[in-house]
């Protein structure tokens, strides 16, 4: 019988164009006759998951079918089939009561199925902004868009393991978007806590008069010695947090939008438009990319 190595080198799961999930498990097969994984583990794999146990059978359906057509494949194509079966009959087997088998070792679907059910992903799942102001700063307050509310998430979960972290976080940031007013003595601070956010993937800066208000520690210096401008009106790139936000990486999509003008003054469309062209060619570049 051919080790998923062989099958791998063979390119089988191409040439048959066989389902991805079949990959997985002829994995799963292999890891457990070589005694990594037991037999419940392999049968939980097909059990749980819908997915799993569709892909088999598909696969052993494709072969069957290729088995007619290329007389010459039967060889690869009766190890997979025989293979698929000796799957789903372990997984057909009576389970004994052993109890649950540990959340870690569900299935990746059935795990982010549980993570949006905790954290509440759904087609209404709300955008991330900052809690409500408790300082003396002067900026507009945060609000939520329109026909929203804030809502209070428990990411108790988030914090049990290292992997569970990571896994929830970013189940919780692919449903989301974070949203944030550019504005504040702390701008710098807080635009670079975004930094470790490693699974956001769409956020959304709010911008207004006032986030030009502070200037960067560059700009600040370089004005010390060569004096302020004559044109009292400072640019987005002289504002205190550009340095942070423009060197954010690995966004799937920014925007830019202009403060609630009941809120505070805006900004002019060409700012806008010019800081998301900007963001857009920065931000969306993937982490390891060089500057």
């Amino acid at each position: 019988m051919a080790s998923f190595y062989e099958q791998r080198m063979l390119r089988l799961f191409e040439r048959y164009e066989l389902p991805n999930n079949a990959r997985v498990m002829f994995k799963a097969l292999e890891e457990f006759e070589t005694s990594i994984i037991d037999e419940a583990a392999l049968g939980r794999l097909v059990r749980l998951s819908p997915t799993n146990r569709s892909a088999l059978v598909s696969t052993m359906v494709k072969c069957a079918n290729i088995m007619k057509e290329k007389p010459k494949e039967s060889k690869y194509c009766l190890t997979i089939i025989t293979s698929c079966g000796k799957m789903l009959e372990i997984a057909n087997k009576p389970t004994q009561n052993v109890g649950f088998p540990g959340f870690g070792k569900l299935p990746p679907e059935i795990r982010h199925r549980i993570y949006d059910m905790y954290l509440g992903n759904g087609a209404g799942a709300p955008v991330i902004i900052p809690n409500p102001k408790k300082d003396n700063c002067s900026c507009a307050p945060h609000e939520p868009p329109a026909h929203e509310k804030f809502v209070n998430v428990d990411m108790a979960l988030a914090f049990t393991s290292k992997r569970i972290s990571a896994e929830c976080l970013g189940s919780f940031y692919s449903k989301r978007r974070v949203m944030f007013h550019w504005c504040g003595a702390r701008a710098d601070i807080g635009i670079s806590q975004l930094k470790g956010m490693e699974q956001l993937e769409v956020m959304t800066v709010v911008v207004s008069r006032a986030t030009s208000r502070l200037l960067t520690h560059r700009e600040q210096e370089i004005r010390e010695f060569f004096g302020a401008k004559r044109n009292s009106y400072n640019t987005l790139p002289e504002s205190l947090g550009w340095d942070e936000l423009i060197s954010l990486r690995g966004l799937k999509i920014v925007t830019v939008e202009h403060i609630n003008k009941r809120k505070a003054d805006r900004r002019t469309d060409e700012d806008r438009k010019s800081l998301e062209n900007m963001l857009n060619r920065y931000l969306l570049r993937p982490n390891d990319s060089s500057q």
